[in-house]
This record gives C-alpha cells, structure tokens and sequence, in this order.
C-alpha cells in the first residue's frame, strides 16, 4: 500500500510538471493569459534580467556561473524572466566580441571576474552572448518576455535621452522594426520565449497618439508576422502609464488574442504627493485611483485586455521612507486584482552604470553578489502576490483569503480559535459579502465568523453572528482598514500585535476622510479579503 501511495503521488507530480511544461505558447482571454492549448489560466510572475546597458551583455556574469544564476529564478519563486536588450545589438553590433565591447569601457576588473565564472562568453559575439542566456533559461523552464528596452545601449531612461520615441535620433522607425523582425524569427525556434514587447516607456517631446498608433500596429504585426506564437507586449504613453486614449480609440488589431498591455509604477511615477509628508491613506488612494483612471480600467468593462505590470519595484535595503510605503499600497493592488507581474529588478549589480563601474543595484531581488536576498523578507512579502488566485476556467467556489499587505501574511486560527499570522501556503478560507453597513466574516465550511472581544485583545471564531462586534467593514479613503465597533460603538481596527503573531483590534489610524494631519504610519491596519477560486 506504502509503494503504491508512493507511485501514485509520483505520477501526480509528473503530470503537474508535464502540464506546466506544455502550457506553451500563450494566448489571451479577456483580462488573462492562458495555456493556447487547455485555456487555463498562467499567471507571469516574472523579474527583470538587465542585458540592454553598455557592456550589451547579461549583467551578473562577473560574480556567478550563468547556471547559477539562472536556477535561482524558479528558486526564487519567478516562471519568467523580462530580459532586456537593446536594438543596436543586434542591427549594428551583433557580431563584435563580448571582449571587445568590455575592453572599450576600459573596466578590466570586470573582465578578470567574467573570466573567472564565465570564460567563454568573452570571446562570444553580442548574439551568441544572448543566444546562450536564453539557452540557459530555456533548459531550465523558464518562460522568457524579450523587452526591446532602449535602441542605443545606455542606461535608461529620461525624456531628453533621444531614445524614448518614434523617429528620435536613436529611435528609428526601420532600424526597429529590423531589430523586432530579428528577434521574432531568431528566438522562433525557443519555446520558452513567450512574449516580446515592441518598446519599454515610451517618452519624449515627440510623443503623440496619432503615431502610436500608427507605429504600434505596424510593430506588433511584424512580430506576428514572424512569430505568430509569441504574445506582444505594448507600451502606453509618458513611461509606459498612460493609455486614455484607447477609452476613445480601439487599437484595432486582427490579432487581438496575442495582445497584452503593459504599465510601470513606482513610488516616484508621477505626481502622486509625498509618501512622507502626507498622509499615507490619502497618497495611496491618490495613487490607485490614477492607476485605474491611466491603465486598470482596461482589465475590466464590457471588453477587457490582459495588462502586465512590466516594470515596479522598490529599494530592498529598507532605507528609502517612501518606496516603504509604496509597495505596501502597490502590493495591494497586485493582490486584490491577481495581476500578472516583473519586479525590477533580479540581479544586485552592474558591469558599468553611468560611469560607475561594478555599480550596486539596491532595487534588486539579490544582493550584490547575486547569491542571498537582498531583503531577507522579500520570500514572505511576495509568497502571494507569486501564488495564481484566480483561473477563469475552474469549477471550484469563491472564498477569500484575509491578507496582510505589509508582512505578506494570510491569517490563520489557532487552537484558542484566535485570529493569527502565517504563511499563506495553508490559510484559512473566508466568505464575506460585506458593504458600508458591514456584515460578519465566516469561516468557510463552518458556522463559526469572527468576533472582536475588546481593544487591545485577539479577535475570535464565534457563533455569534450577529452580534455587532461580528458585524465588519471597510473604512478609510482606501478601503483598506478593516474595522469593527466595540460594545461602546467606538470603531476598531483590525492590526497587529507588537510581540507575536496575534491579530488584536485596536483603535483605527488615520481613518477620518477629513484629517489631513493624521502622518502618522495606518499599514500595520491595512487588511484585503482576496477573492480566490483556486
């Protein structure tokens, strides 16, 4: 009976691997991205891999064998990688030697440390260097986004820099659409190379929607003509954030189920306010409510398209105020729409960045070294937002998960049936159909819903429902505090307790619509129920 469990649970794990690696090429679905064979849904949680800049090569080869860069993707939890490269490789400068290239920016200490973990790719061309990357995540599985990120490699990106639109200096037309041509057709041959975005933010004093459009089209049905597998990946206007004009004019495509949309966000996109200066709940409002008015209303409506968060991230050294705060608000989003998603960015150093050589990266998943995280919590933050939520095609019934932005925890029960953090691998199912009046939050399966006991105390599982401490609803200009009201009627919020994992109702932070004096920090309060059917 024992070998037969074994066997049994053997060829379950082959079969979901057999089903993961044949979940190629990708197709479109409304909103999502799916397995062209079976319709299931695949959700992209990928990183970027940055190949575009002046050594034209993939960075992190001066500190780890490429293998060992590469396996640390699905390791880490990333199915994708968005990797970059520039035009010009491979228009102008694909058959010039890695060496060459590297000895032109005079950086011999990184040359010595290629050689040392990479000696081969030294004497490979800028195409072969490539070439053996995406080899390498190709053996590995890893599904691949190629990012044409700038024509002339550099560091990117500023309005000024002549590479951000259409007949710019270092942006033409034909020279493009040469290089979207090559990269199609050479990478055909590569399974795990699903998607290629035309361009990364598009900018510049020449930007306009009437050449968009024109440009955009004839983009995307080259990469189609040549690889009518592959999905396209199409930016939005001002940095890749703004897409009103689609609200008024369709892009009008005859290849609408390979169609993806993309969007950048950071704490510093825009003009979004000061993360520090004001209040939190006010500037993450502000923020989500452009993010819907510039690019989310294209995942909903009477029409809905796939959109892909290309590009956001945050300093993971823990020392930028506002990138703390941000990506808790970002983190939010993510979650509550199961956004398909690339974090900039996996590797933790340069070669050579706007003069600095062996530059660090603290935006970056990996430390500079590339070997540990560069914010030991970034497995727990992120355990979610890497997890698929939700799949059009399943049969199973809705439930919600109770989430904790900040800490990426999902909420347990203990064996005192009090309210408490854990992963999110094993969490507990809830059902809530709450509005502006409130309504109680039930454990699924169960008659059991959660009761607050008093300021400062666990909450618990109770089967008094209709009680009104059982009786809870949404407050704050972001919708994100979970609130209650205690036996005196004053409002509760569920929070954190400061010494262990318990969740404790406390009195609400910076929830009155009107204080604007409120600086004081609420995201320890904020709290999602995530729908899911998987």
């Amino acid at each position: 009976m024992k070998m037969l469990c074994k066997v049994s649970v053997l060829l379950l794990f082959l079969a979901t691997l057999t089903c993961y690696c044949n979940a190629l090429p990708l197709s479109t679905h409304k909103r999502w991205i799916i397995d062209d064979a079976t319709g299931k849904r695949v959700k992209l949680t990928c990183a970027h891999w940055v190949a575009h800049a002046k050594p034209m090569v993939a960075e992190g080869l001066d500190q780890l064998p490429l293998n060992d860069i590469v396996k640390q993707f699905p390791e880490r939890g990333f199915n994708c990688v968005r990797l970059s490269y520039a035009t010009y490789m491979f228009t102008r400068y694909a058959n010039v030697s890695i060496g060459e290239t590297l000895r032109s920016l005079d950086i011999p200490e990184r040359v010595a440390a290629i050689e040392k973990h990479n000696p081969w790719v030294l004497n490979m061309t800028h195409l072969q260097a490539y070439d053996a990357v995406v080899d390498a995540l190709d053996k590995q599985g890893v599904m691949m986004l190629i990012d044409n990120h700038v024509s002339m490699p550099k560091w990117c990106c500023d309005r000024q820099d002549q590479n951000g639109f259409f007949n710019d200096r270092h942006f033409q037309p034909q020279e493009w659409l040469q290089g979207l041509a090559f990269v199609a057709r050479h990478f055909k041959p590569k399974r795990h190379v699903v998607a290629m975005d035309l361009r990364n933010e598009l900018r510049g004093s020449r930007e306009s929607s009437k050449d968009w459009y024109k440009y955009v089209r004839q983009g995307a049905r080259t990469i189609d003509q040549h690889n009518p597998n592959l999905l396209v990946v199409i930016s939005g206007l001002d940095f890749d954030k703004d897409f009103t004009f689609l609200k008024n004019k369709p892009l009008d495509l005859n290849f609408t189920k390979k169609i993806v949309y993309e969007a950048h966000l950071y704490s510093f996109t825009g003009d979004t306010g000061s993360w520090s200066l004001q209040p939190v709940n006010r500037v993450c409002a502000s923020v989500l409510e452009s993010v819907q008015n510039l690019w989310g209303f294209l995942i909903g409506g009477s029409n809905p398209a796939p959109m892909f968060v290309s590009e956001f991230g945050y300093d993971m050294t823990g020392e930028n105020d506002a990138d703390n705060k941000y990506i808790v608000c970002f983190k939010s989003y993510l979650a509550a729409m199961d956004m398909d998603w690339s974090l900039w960015s996996f590797g933790g150093s340069y070669y050579y960045r706007q003069g600095n050589v062996g530059a660090d990266e603290s935006y970056a998943v990996l430390t500079h070294d590339w070997t540990r995280y560069r914010d030991p919590k970034f497995p727990h933050k992120f355990q979610l937002l890497q997890a698929l939520l939700q799949d059009p095609t399943s049969n199973l019934s809705k439930s919600q998960i109770l989430f904790h932005p900040l800490s990426g925890n999902c909420t347990h029960v203990s064996r005192k049936k009090e309210l408490e953090f854990g992963d999110c691998k094993n969490h507990v199912r809830w059902s809530f159909e709450g509005d502006n009046n409130g309504a109680p939050i039930r454990k699924m399966d169960s008659p059991l819903c959660l009761k607050a006991t008093g300021e400062g105390l666990p909450p618990t599982l109770s089967k008094d429902c209709l009680s009104p401490q059982s009786s809870w609803r949404f407050v704050s200009v972001t919708g994100l505090h979970l609130a209650t009201k205690n036996k005196n009627g004053d409002l509760l919020c569920l929070g954190t307790h400061s010494h262990s994992s318990k969740l404790v109702t406390k009195k609400c932070i910076c929830v009155d619509d009107d204080d604007s004096a409120c600086l004081d920090n609420p995201q320890s309060q904020w709290f999602q129920l995530l729908t899911t059917n998987v």
